[in-house]
Order: structure tokens, then sequence, then C-alpha cells
């Protein structure tokens, strides 16, 4: 079982910078944007998009931004018990690990999550929380197991990948996106659930549904603008997927963010 001990997003803070110290429990974070640099027992790990970062307990650390361009990223503190991280191999090695994660949008998803329950402290709050980062840390250890499939394996999912964060706007089907790696579509089904954990049509979701709210949390859009605006042709259709994705529907968002002192931006969408 995991006692979560804090969560958070670091939005590019100008100040943030980690003094060099022995670390009281285990960390993971995803990086958003921006590049900074860790060192933890020697070792300088420079990070940036899509890094994925879990820092054992007990392991002398810090870090500071490596330009400019000050990061942005979720993070979570923790400890886990003997049973809980006997299933997760990663943890036993004591040692710090980065992933260049194949699942940004659902990482990305889950910490906001995580985030919204913490924060939150709603009732069952600490169990909800403990299994979306359990789910965090065992999809990470998939990521770094799936590194013994051949390459060629690796370069269709980073291509496939790649193809819907550019397309997402689009209608996208499995069988063209088939096409486009030269395979069949139960080809491609079955050897993206098996190095994932999931199947494409989730990752197509995931990525769509991660821009729509986004875009209803910052920008003054409706829903339906929101739906059309990643593709989706039926409102309906859209907050069933949203709300399967995120646990809630579009409309709670648009309550938070009307809540908020002063709109975000403005709308982007003609």
């Amino acid at each position: 079982m995991i006692e979560l001990f804090g969560a958070g997003f670091d939005d590019r803070d100008p100040s943030w910078k980690r003094q060099r110290s022995k670390t009281t429990a285990c960390a993971l974070a995803l990086i958003i944007s921006g590049k900074l640099v860790y060192r933890i027992d020697g070792v300088t790990l420079h990070l940036s998009k899509g890094d994925l970062l879990f820092i054992p307990e007990g392991r002398m650390r810090e870090a500071f931004h490596s330009d400019q361009d000050h990061h942005q990223k979720y993070w979570a503190t923790f400890v886990m018990d003997e049973a809980g991280a006997g299933m997760l191999p990663m943890l036993h090695q004591q040692v710090p690990i980065v992933v260049k994660t194949g699942q940004y949008e659902y990482m990305k998803q889950r910490f906001a999550q995580l985030i919204q329950q913490w924060m939150g402290k709603l009732p069952y709050y600490e169990p909800i929380s403990a299994a979306t980062l359990t789910d965090m840390l065992g999809r990470m250890n998939r990521e770094l197991d799936a590194k013994q499939y051949p390459s060629p394996m690796l370069k269709i999912i980073a291509r496939i990948q790649d193809y819907v964060l550019t397309h997402y706007r689009e209608d996208i089907r499995v069988d063209q996106v088939a096409m486009l790696v030269g395979r069949s579509p139960n080809y491609i089904s079955t050897l993206y659930r098996r190095l994932t954990g999931s199947s494409l049509k989730e990752y197509i979701h995931q990525v769509k549904v991660s821009a729509a709210r986004d875009l209803l949390y910052h920008h003054q859009v409706t829903v339906g603008q929101a739906a059309d605006y990643v593709g989706f042709c039926d409102q309906a259709y859209f907050n069933r997927v949203f709300k399967k994705v995120y646990g809630f529907p579009p409309s709670i968002l648009l309550k938070e963010r009307n809540r908020a002192l002063k709109p975000k931006g403005d709308s982007i969408i003609e």
C-alpha cells in the first residue's frame, strides 16, 4: 500500500531550486516543459518534456533550472510498504530512474487526477490517490520492461503516437493508422496493447480529451466548442469519453473554471 505525503505542480517558478539533501520519501515526477538538472548520489540527470523521474528514498539530491525556460512538472512524494514494493521491481533498484514516457498524455492526465484528489481531500481521497499513483508506477515499470522488445516494434509505437499527437483534431481510425505504418489493424492493435498496456483507441481518446481539458480550463469556450476542436462531432459521446478518462463530466471542469477570479484567457476558436 502507498502512503502519499504530497503532490503538486511546479509552474515556471524562477526561484525554484532544491538544495542538496537526503530524500525522506520516494518521489515521482513528470516534466511538462522546460529543462532542469537533478544530481542524485553524484549522478547528473538532464530532464526535459516527457521525462518520468523516479527517486528512491534516502538518496542525496539537489536540483535546479538548466536554462531560462523555467520548467513545469507534476510531482508526488510517497512511501510504499514491502508488499506493494515487491510487485514493482524498479522500486528495489535504489537508484534514480528516468524514462522518456511513451504514455505522456495518459501520465499527465493521471497526475492531474492525483492532484485534484490530494487538494480536494474529499471522502476516500486517500485510497483513490494511492490507486492512481500505483497505476503510474506500474506503467512506468512496464515501459522499463518494454525496452527488451526489438527496436522496430518500438519505432512503430513511436510513429503511431507521433501521428496521433499531430493529428488529434482529426477523426483518427485504427485502419488509417495501420496503413500509415504498413501493418494490419489487428497487428498494430495487438502490438500497441502488448507494449503499452492500453489499446490504441484508448490512447487516441486520452490525447483528445487531454487537449480538450486544457482548452476548457484555460480558455473561454463551451463544451461543444472543445469537443468539435478535438474532432468529436457528437457532444454526448465526447461527454462519455471525457468522464471515462477523468472520472467526471466536462461540466464539472467548467464550474471550476468559472469559480476563478478572472478568466484564464480568451477564446482561441473563431
